[in-house]
């Protein structure tokens, strides 16, 4: 698949060469496609791209937080002036730590206005040029936080990632007659510029003073970590699922239609360890409490249950 175009919005594609925005549009590039890149603020990308890349991408202004209204009409023109959209990735993100208590339905709305609202939003206004197509692919970046999320400071963001990984799967059968594809990223620890601000949001309430220090060490600790992910390394991944080229081809289950699209993406080891142990542990809880939440149809009049 060559693309004509590729739409990626990204709310932090600026600066730092180590970002996944920056670096999944490095990769398009490479292969020899063109890239729409939305950014909140385009002067940051002038010096990033070589005189030969910025023949192939077209920077447009866009804030996934702005209204339906605005973000619609932004993309309506930028493919009236640049041509269509055969990819729509929805790489636009941020992180903010709190104590769900603390950062309360403030904190959550603000979380969910960009890491889910905002890729709502913007995949709703490329829809209608793909469905004329008949023919695209959106890709969703969620995060493997949604599946490993049971421990403090996390609630927001991994709440925030596991609705947008849901809307993913439902948008994915919805599209389906349109042959539009729907592809869920779920990264793991990757060397990128931190998503998470350096503070903790909401008022502080007493009580959860020490697990208040407990999370500001855990930040330094994730920060600091050797092994993380090379995103130059995941993002060349999800451009060869979405051109069914290079890693495509390690792939074991190839049927006689070749290999059958994927929906979910788990880039890094540590993301895939998370997931399959999340899996287990809800096997298990199904697998010891299985009598418990069995056999509740209606009584019969016989003393019997009906289904």
């Amino acid at each position: 698949m060559v693309c004509a175009s590729l739409l990626i919005s990204c709310s932090h594609l600026q600066g730092a060469s180590s970002g996944l925005g920056l670096a999944l549009t490095q990769r398009v590039l490479a292969r020899g496609d063109r890239v729409i890149a939305a950014v909140r603020t385009p002067s940051k990308l002038s010096d990033i791209f070589s005189d030969a890349e910025k023949s192939h991408v077209n920077v447009l202004d866009l804030d996934v937080t702005e209204s339906y209204a605005q973000i619609k009409q932004k993309i309506d023109s930028a493919v009236q002036q640049w041509g269509p959209v055969d990819v729509l990735v929805n790489n636009a993100g941020t992180g903010l730590l709190a104590i769900t208590e603390e950062g309360g339905y403030e904190g959550m709305m603000q979380q969910l206005q960009t890491n889910f609202f905002g890729v709502m939003n913007v995949t709703n206004a490329v829809l209608p040029h793909l469905r004329e197509q008949k023919n695209g692919t959106i890709v969703i970046i969620g995060s493997r936080s949604a599946w490993r999320n049971e421990f403090a400071g996390i609630g927001l963001y991994a709440a925030s990632k596991a609705a947008v990984h849901s809307y993913g799967e439902t948008l994915a059968a919805e599209l389906r007659p349109f042959n539009i594809r729907v592809l869920i990223v779920a990264p793991g620890s990757f060397k990128t510029p931190g998503i998470y601000p350096p503070s903790i949001i909401g008022p502080p309430i007493p009580d959860w003073a020490a697990t208040r220090e407990e999370m500001e060490k855990r930040v330094k600790t994730l920060v600091t970590k050797s092994d993380q992910g090379d995103p130059m390394r995941g993002m060349d991944v999800v451009v060869d699922i979405v051109k069914g080229e290079g890693r495509v081809n390690l792939v074991k289950d190839q049927g006689e239609d070749g290999v059958e699209w994927p929906l979910w993406l788990f880039l890094g080891e540590d993301a895939m360890s998370d997931v399959k142990a999340k899996i287990g542990r809800i096997a298990k809880v199904i697998d010891a409490w299985e009598d418990v939440g069995s056999n509740l149809g209606f009584v019969q009049e016989n003393g019997g249950v009906g289904r």
